[in-house]
This record gives structure tokens, sequence and C-alpha cells, in this order.
């Protein structure tokens, strides 16, 4: 044991207070700021809350992140933190023009591009081999980098989707940090470890303001952007391990894809269903609309915090049964428990949502009775 190892516990300690400490503060003086200069989410009839909420949230998430890699980049072998903040800084950049302005779909898609192309030219964050899954192995420059870029774009829109209601987008974001944090533990990757540590620290003080009736603040854009790439950068460090290290985790390399898709399993199955919504309406897959799991959920009487709960427990479960699915069962029986556990979710929010469009038509011929009944 050298003598970093040593430190991790302490260090690690340290940095969850601090991260804990700083985003605290920093969210109560943004809210009142917020308020002061009159920038609130007001309701729509998408909107799953009715009150006018202090949005920006996530600017607390940059500055501790910045305070973070100051402290922490004594772990980082690889010294990449400078880029990485830097991506980081374009995407805050991106998220808080979006909540002040609301930019177009393009800015906001070159935008993001920025940010990830100072990542991606980096091979840490490059996917370079399928190391054998799906019969595929090296991949050329063209593939690596359109592949790497196509699934982080993915995963960061996915998340930033799932931001619709009080403590979905935090409690999902902290089951896929402690996921993470596990497997970095495990690989005696520290640094990454320290940055899954530090985003569960970040959003853990965010949920106490965004469940509160007095003092709730939304993370906007510029939050769900920032954590959303980077959770896409640890998924891209752990699809660049070699096989060599994945052994740590007492699984085969081939295997790894399975786990980490059922791990990000809340923001890819969200992102899929709605997307296929969208095309067979024949509906541009950018149109905003009110399919989202949270919407379902809250739609069928559950209360924020117990749709947000729900959908994170089962990310949680499902993520720890696929880990000891793929150890004890293999890659084949995993993969059909994957298969049928997607299956069953779309079939259960097809019945809800088949359900919820039947109530809403008898509640409209209710009332269109009633105005008949009141006409005469």
């Amino acid at each position: 044991m050298n003598f970093k190892d040593l430190l991790i516990p302490s260090n690690l300690f340290f940095m969850f207070v601090i991260v804990f400490l700083i985003t605290s503060f920093s969210l109560s003086r943004i809210r009142k700021i917020s308020s002061k200069l009159g920038h609130y989410d007001a309701p729509n009839d998408r909107s799953s809350h009715t009150d006018f909420v202090p949005t920006l949230g996530g600017v607390s998430f940059f500055i501790s992140l910045v305070v973070f890699f100051f402290f922490s980049n004594f772990y980082n072998i690889n010294d990449t933190s400078l880029s990485i903040l830097l991506a980081i800084t374009i995407m805050f950049l991106v998220g808080l023009t979006d909540d002040l302005k609301d930019l177009s779909p393009k800015v906001k898609f070159f935008g993001q591009l920025l940010a990830l192309s100072i990542l991606i030219i980096q091979s840490d964050y490059r996917i370079l081999s399928f190391h054998g899954f799906l019969g595929i192995y090296e991949l050329n420059m063209f593939f690596s980098v359109f592949i790497s870029m196509f699934l982080i774009l993915a995963f960061i829109n996915a998340f930033n989707l799932i931001d619709g209601i009080d403590g979905m987008s935090s409690i999902t974001g902290i089951v896929i940090s402690t996921c993470f944090g596990f497997l970095f533990y495990k690989l005696q990757l520290f640094f990454f470890m320290f940055i899954s540590v530090a985003l569960i620290s970040m959003l853990l003080a965010f949920l106490r303001y965004n469940f509160s009736s007095r003092k709730k603040i939304f993370m906007g854009d510029t939050g769900s952007l920032v954590i959303g790439l980077v959770l896409g950068l640890l998924t891209l460090k752990l699809l660049t391990l070699e096989t060599e290290s994945v052994s740590a985790l007492s699984i085969q390399r081939k295997e790894l894809p399975l786990l980490l898709l059922i791990i990000l399993i809340v923001p890819a199955f969200d992102l899929c269903r709605v997307t296929f919504i969208r095309l067979k309406k024949r509906v541009s897959i950018f149109s905003p609309d009110r399919n989202h799991i949270h919407h379902l959920l809250i739609d069928s009487g559950l209360s924020h915090k117990k749709a947000s709960l729900l959908s994170g427990f089962t990310n949680l479960f499902f993520a720890v049964t696929m880990y000891l699915s793929i150890q004890y069962l293999g890659l084949v029986y995993s993969f059909i428990f994957l298969v049928v556990f997607v299956l069953a979710c779309f079939i259960l929010f097809f019945l809800i949502t088949n359900n919820q469009e039947n109530l809403r038509k008898k509640v409209k011929l209710k009332h269109i009775f009633q105005n008949i009944a009141n006409f005469f």
C-alpha cells in the first residue's frame, strides 16, 4: 500500500464534506439572487409544478466541481483535469445561456459538440475497441470518434430529459454515481472514484432544496447538462478499459457494456421510449410532450418524491442484479434478463399510458355532457 492509498479514506471524507457544504452554501445564495432578478421557471401545460420556482441551481454544481478538481488533482495520474474542466466550463455556459435565453436546438447542439470534442480527442475518453462485444474489436479513428461522441451526446440529452420532476435527475444521478464509484474503487481508479463521490455529495445537497416547499430551486439545463457530461465522461472511461483491468470486477471485458447499459437504464429507457412514441406520431423527436416516465408516474397518483425514489430504487436494484447475474450466470442469461426487463417495462408503461388516455377521454366526454345539460 503506497502513500496515496493511505490518504484515500480521510481525503474522501474531507472532499465529500467540502463539496456538500460548498454546494449547500452556493445554492442558498443562488436562490436569493435568482429571486431578486426575477428569474423563475414559470409553470405551463407540461409542468409538474404549479408555482414559480427559482432556477439556475446548476451554477452551484459548477462552483463545486472547480473546487473539487483543485483538491483532487493529486490523484489524476494522467493529468487530464484541465481538459475536463474546460469541457465542463463550455457545457456550463451552454446550459446557463439556455436557461437565461432559451437557445435554439442547433446552437445548443453545437455547444455540446464543442465541449465533447475536447474530451474525445484524448484516447482516455474515446472508445478504441469493442473487445469482442457483438463480434467487433479494434475501431478506426472515424468510428472511434463517432461512436464515442454519439454515446455521450445521447446520454447527456437523455439525462437532461428526465429532469422533469423534483428529485428525478438527482436521485438517478446519485444511483449511477454510486454504481460508478463502486466500479472505480474495485478498479483502483481513485481519481474517478473521487469524481463519483463528489457528484453524490453535490446531488444530496441539492435534494434538500429541490424537495423543500419553502426553499425550492431547480437545477435547470445548467445543472442537468453539466451532471450529464460528467456521468458521460465516467461512462466513456469505463468503456475504454483494457481487458486486464476489467478482471478486477470479476467479469469479462465483453460483458462490461451490458452492465453499463443497465446502470444507465432509466435515462436510456426514457430516451428510447419517448423517441419511439414521437416517431410513431410523426412529430419531431425534439417536440416536448408529457410522455416521459416521470410524467406517467405522477399522473398515476404518485408524488414527486415517491416517483423519483421508485425510479431510483428500481434502477439500483436492477444494476446490482445485473452485476451479480453477469458474475454467476454469464453473458447470455444476463442479456435475456435485460430483454425481458425492457419488454416488461414497455408493456407496463403502455398499459399506464393507455389507461390514462382512456381516463382523459372519459373526463372530456363528461364535461361535454355537462355542458349540453347546462345549455338546456
